[in-house]
């Protein structure tokens, strides 16, 4: 009989018959139902087994739907172990259990839980022959799933059945496994101490993976297990060496890191030997052996362990020389990350140069220039050091080797090379320079000629990537020390070419060659060298390369210092013709003031040191001549932009304030060096500021405006009489005060628009 315990059933919590205060909508409904659903605590029934016949109603009824869920889906492999669990956990029936298990491993043999858990049974119920019966025939179903002869082998273990645990792994072998079979194997001997079979392990293990791991790990065996028998270490390790040199396979084992590791490995074990000289016979070996050399990593970890060596036994030619091996060999690491760092080039050719191995710094020269060039487009600090690694391998050739053929060859290469490259983008002026010197010391006969064609294949070559400043200057001052001055000059003019052509400066290559022909006293060739930058700060196209106002002055003084006055007047009236603003006006009007009159030219042609030059009559009246002339220009300016209806405002503005700046100054030179009655003259001349109101937009503004007095008819105001002139003190202070004018005669202009508008405003109403 099954006895079934159900909860108490639920009651409402709502009264039907109460109404309730709102409407309530069919989601509040769902909602209400669903909390309830998830608050409410459902028990499930408990059922209590009573007797034999209830046992057995309950297995038929759980088989039952075990079976029917593998008729469903027989893949369900998850179901099959449960099925069996089921059995063996509840019913403890083996037999129904390893039908089950039979039965799911025709169905997927291949799964290996159905065999792991399986035998777990069998050996859970203390069935070892069952067990044993399994394992045999998952070894030979799956004799490639490593997981079943682990299991096979520590299940002989644990029965200390050690015979057949080797049986196990020597069958496993059989089936060329992979290094864990073995390593697993090993360590099962190592377990139980039996040395000997460990070794001879060891060695049908090499054998079979000949690698430098399977070397490595028999010595940490040895030094582990066996540390006090020398001479078989000694003898694995040479063995080890000897195998991975020696090895087909070598070839790719050479460049290991774990091959570094075992020398340097041996080397350590034979130090802590007090094995010295045999460390010293290994350490050359290994540096000697020509299988080696081209191993930057190995060559690390061997100079690790020979600096440890030194440090202890070491003398110090040989410490010395560990230290030098050790840097070529962060070199050469460098230049293997990175073939372009030639700061490590560089430093690796200077420790073959100290060991006189000539052939491989040729070589490695070559193999630099030919194979290792930056891939920059533009000339960076890489191609830099590139043109150095160039220049130090034709100087190396000239100097050390004596071969000056090579050399040159080596320099044509060179510039051929670069230029290819580049593109003809840049070039390098130390290059250039430094094939040029080549030229004239190797050559004592022919090497002047030969120097000026590598200097004018260089000028060549700046026809397309533009002037090298430090060419031209080497080429000037090598005519210079020639005396070759028709060279010198042909050179600047070419550099002229090339600064107008790229749009470089050209006013600092106009100073030197001005500077050239003053120290040759060419006056003739300065003026018209003078007059041609003149001439090229006029044209647009060249202005870009030229500073026109250094130029100018550049002339001025040349002129000035060689008393060439009417050339410094001439050049002043260029600029106000051409610019006529008031700065340049002034300065034509103070250069009259600096200009010596013949009396004074004569005194400083007859050398006078301590000649003092005053400014005369003559100078102050060309001055105040310059000022009237600027005063007129800007008058009769301002005089055409009012008479012009379309003249702009701001145009007469301007030429009113030019003109009021020319009167000041003019002013402040009369204060100086004129009398009152210059000074009156002038201030008579100065504007007056004037309030003045203008409409924009209906909108009343004020501003202020310069009146002059010859502009008193047009706006308004009363000449002023001779005889009312003021003095120089009052005139400037009148002048420089602003007075509001307004017509006593005429209303506001305010007041002029009301009456205008009551005027439309009467006319519109009658």
């Amino acid at each position: 009989m099954v006895a079934i315990s159900l909860n108490k059933p639920l009651t409402d919590k709502f009264n039907m018959s109460e109404q309730p205060d709102a409407q309530i909508t069919s989601k509040q409904i769902i909602d209400d139902a669903f909390n309830r659903s998830n608050s409410s605590s459902f028990v499930r029934p408990k059922q209590t087994i009573q007797d034999l016949e209830e046992l057995h109603a309950y297995q038929q009824t759980k088989r039952k739907e075990y079976e029917q869920q593998l008729n469903k889906n027989r893949l369900n492999f998850g179901q099959w172990i449960r099925y069996a669990r089921w059995e063996l956990e509840h019913n403890h029936d083996f037999a129904r259990a390893r039908s089950i298990m039979e039965r799911a491993l025709d169905v997927n043999v291949e799964y290996i839980p159905f065999w792991t858990q399986y035998i777990q049974w069998e050996l859970i119920g203390k069935n070892a022959n069952h067990a044993r019966n399994l394992l045999e025939r998952a070894t030979t179903t799956l004799p490639n799933v490593s997981k079943l002869w682990y299991l096979y082998a520590q299940t002989e273990e644990m029965l200390k059945n050690y015979l057949g645990v080797r049986s196990v792994f020597e069958r496993w072998l059989r089936w060329r496994p992979d290094e864990h079979a073995w390593d697993a194997y090993i360590r099962f001997e190592t377990r139980y101490e039996e040395v000997e079979n460990a070794r001879l392990l060891f060695k049908r293990y090499v054998h079979a993976f000949p690698h430098v791991t399977t070397w490595q790990k028999w010595i940490d065996y040895e030094l582990e297990n066996n540390a006090n028998d020398i001479a078989i270490i000694r003898a694995v390790f040479e063995a080890a060496i000897l195998d991975c040199l020696t090895h087909p396979p070598a070839k790719q084992l050479v460049d290991n890191i774990a091959f570094a590791k075992l020398a340097a490995l041996w080397l350590k074990w034979e130090l802590k030997c007090q094995e010295l000289e045999r460390t010293r016979s290994i350490r050359q070996f290994l540096l000697q052996d020509a299988r080696l050399r081209n191993s930057t990593q190995i060559q690390n970890e061997l100079l690790i362990a020979i600096n440890e060596y030194e440090n202890i036994a070491g003398d110090k030619t040989s410490i010395e020389a560990s230290v030098l091996e050790k840097r070529k060999a962060k070199y050469l690491a460098d230049v293997t990350n990175d073939p372009t760092n030639y700061d490590s080039w560089w430093s690796y050719i200077s420790i073959l140069v100290q060991e006189n191995k000539t052939e491989e710094v040729r070589d490695l020269f070559q193999k630099i220039a030919t194979l290792h060039q930056p891939h920059d487009e533009y000339k960076s600090d890489k191609w830099r050091k590139y043109i150095m690694i160039w220049m130090r391998y034709a100087l190396w050739e000239e100097f050390d080797n004596r071969d000056i053929d090579e050399a040159r060859r080596i320099w044509n290469d060179s510039v051929k090379l670069l230029a290819s490259a580049s593109k003809n983008t840049f070039t390098s002026g130390k290059l250039w320079i430094a094939f040029a010197k080549f030229e004239l010391r190797s050559d004592p006969e022919n090497g002047l000629v030969k120097a000026r064609k590598v200097l004018g294949r260089a000028l060549g070559h700046m026809n397309k990537c533009g002037p090298k400043t430090n060419v031209l200057r080497y080429y000037i001052e090598l005519e210079k020390t020639l005396c070759e001055w028709d060279r010198v000059r042909s050179i600047y003019q070419k550099w002229v070419e090339l600064a107008l052509l790229f749009g470089a400066d050209c006013t600092s290559v106009f100073k030197e060659y001005l500077h050239f022909e003053l120290s040759l006293e060419e006056d003739a060739r300065c003026e018209a060298l003078l007059d041609t930058a003149m001439n090229l700060c006029k044209d647009e196209s060249t202005l870009e390369s030229l500073n026109r106002s250094e130029i100018t002055q550049l002339a001025v003084t040349y002129y000035t210092d060689n008393l060439k006055f009417d050339k410094v007047r001439d050049i002043h009236r260029s600029m106000v013709t051409e610019n006529p603003t008031v700065t340049n006006w002034v300065k034509l009007a103070l250069l009259e003031s600096t200009i010596p009159t013949a009396t004074q030219l004569e005194e400083l042609l007859q050398g006078e040191d301590e000649l003092e030059l005053s400014i005369g009559p003559a100078q102050i009246e060309n001055t105040r001549e310059v000022y009237r002339e600027a005063e007129t220009f800007f008058k009769n300016f301002s005089f055409d932009n009012n008479n012009n209806s379309n003249s702009n405002h701001d145009n007469t503005g301007s030429s009113m304030e030019s003109r009021r700046a020319i009167l000041e100054s003019w002013r402040e030179y009369e204060e100086v060096n004129g009398d009152e009655e210059s000074i009156v003259e002038v201030v008579q001349k100065l504007p007056k500021r004037i309030k003045k109101r203008k409409n924009v937009n209906g909108i009343e503004e004020e501003y202020y405006e310069y009146v002059f007095p010859d502009n008193t008819n047009k706006t308004g105001l009363a000449p002023s009489s001779p005889s009312a002139a003021p003095t120089a003190t009052s005139a400037t202070t009148s002048a420089t005060t602003s007075t509001s004018i307004s017509s006593s005669s005429a209303p506001p202009a305010s007041i002029n628009k009301f009456l205008e508008n009551a005027k439309k405003w009467a006319a519109q109403s009658s």
